[in-house]
């Protein structure tokens, strides 16, 4: 089976690229990057749209509050320090990241540039240590490039 049939193979996974396809296309032009830069870095964050904080609040982002354009903030179940923000909608959401982390991204093409420019900017440690994911840059770049074979998945 090639790298197209199993990019094809996760339904959900495709079906979270064709619906927010078109949001982060706006998105990534703002900042001169690639769409799946900005639709894999949402697909990593809220695990293809399956994840609470994205189902409930409309943040795919892993945004805190208070953030740009959010419509509120709530505490995520089991902490009372961290906020989240809530937004109406993907695109919204979406341009809270770009108002907070844009300029540290803007014009990174290649997936493993964009996540190291997060990393550097504090939006994900890479270590667990002090909140982070380990491995954060390669999980998340891998993750980008597979949304980028998923973005030529048939549309269903």
């Amino acid at each position: 089976m090639g790298t197209y049939d199993k990019a094809c193979n996760n339904a959900g996974a495709v079906r979270f690229v064709q619906e927010h396809i078109r949001d982060s296309e706006i998105i990534a032009k703002e900042l001169g990057v690639p769409v799946e830069n900005i639709l894999g870095l949402a697909a990593a964050e809220s695990q293809y749209g399956t994840g609470r904080i994205a189902r409930e609040y409309n943040n795919y982002f892993s945004m805190h509050g208070p953030a740009s354009f959010q419509s509120g903030q709530v505490h995520p179940k089991g902490s009372a320090k961290v906020w989240v923000a809530t937004y109406p909608s993907f695109l919204i959401c979406g341009r809270s990241f770009a108002s907070r982390f844009g300029n540290l991204v803007r014009g990174k093409k290649d997936a493993v540039d964009f996540v190291k420019a997060l990393v550097k900017a504090g939006f994900n440690s890479g270590d667990h240590k002090t909140g982070g994911t380990d491995n954060y840059v390669k999980i998340t770049s891998d993750i980008i490039i597979m949304v980028g074979r998923r973005i030529m998945c048939p549309v269903s």
